[in-house]
């Protein structure tokens, strides 16, 4: 666990050709061993999110966002304070694969739920317009459905505002 901290630093620290490949480093290794990397998730996930919004899809995207995935079903808490960034990042997905579509779907809708519709109003709210419609032409439908969580998706008691 110790070689991580160094790399979390770095994501944000170097130019921005480095930062990608960092960022696309650490998805991978939370795709792998996201117990490991889950724990430090609140450390990376802004500069993270930041980094790989703006790449095209490709795999190494897709990968990327397999373990980030893995990682906030592991420390849904870690994404919290930067879940704006979160859902940045997944609205800037163009062809994305209908299975990683539907494990977005499902933290969306989980951060949803467990906020409650008053608190994700106040929290949406606070969208660029752009995002909001992107969210929803890309997440809607689903996004807007009730479901019961897996308890790997309880966000507990951690406050987002």
């Amino acid at each position: 666990m110790c070689i991580f901290s160094p790399l979390f630093f770095l994501v944000s620290s170097v130019p921005t050709a480095c930062s990608l490949a960092l960022a696309i480093t650490i998805g991978r290794l939370g795709y792998v061993c996201p117990h490991d990397v889950a724990p430090l998730l609140q450390q990376f996930v802004r500069h993270w999110c930041t980094s790989l919004r703006n790449i095209r899809d490709n795999e190494e995207k897709d990968s990327a966002f397999r373990g980030i995935c893995q990682m906030i079903s592991v420390n849904p808490a870690g994404v919290v304070p930067d879940f704006i960034f979160f859902c940045d990042a997944v609205a800037s997905w163009v062809a994305i694969k209908p299975d990683l579509k539907e494990t977005i779907q499902k933290i969306l809708h989980g951060f949803k739920t467990q906020v409650g519709e008053e608190n994700w109003k106040r929290f949406s709210d606070q969208f660029p317009p752009h995002l909001k419609e992107r969210l929803t032409t890309m997440y809607g439908e689903k996004f807007e459905q009730k479901l019961i969580l897996p308890p790997s998706l309880i966000w507990g008691t951690v406050p987002i505002f």
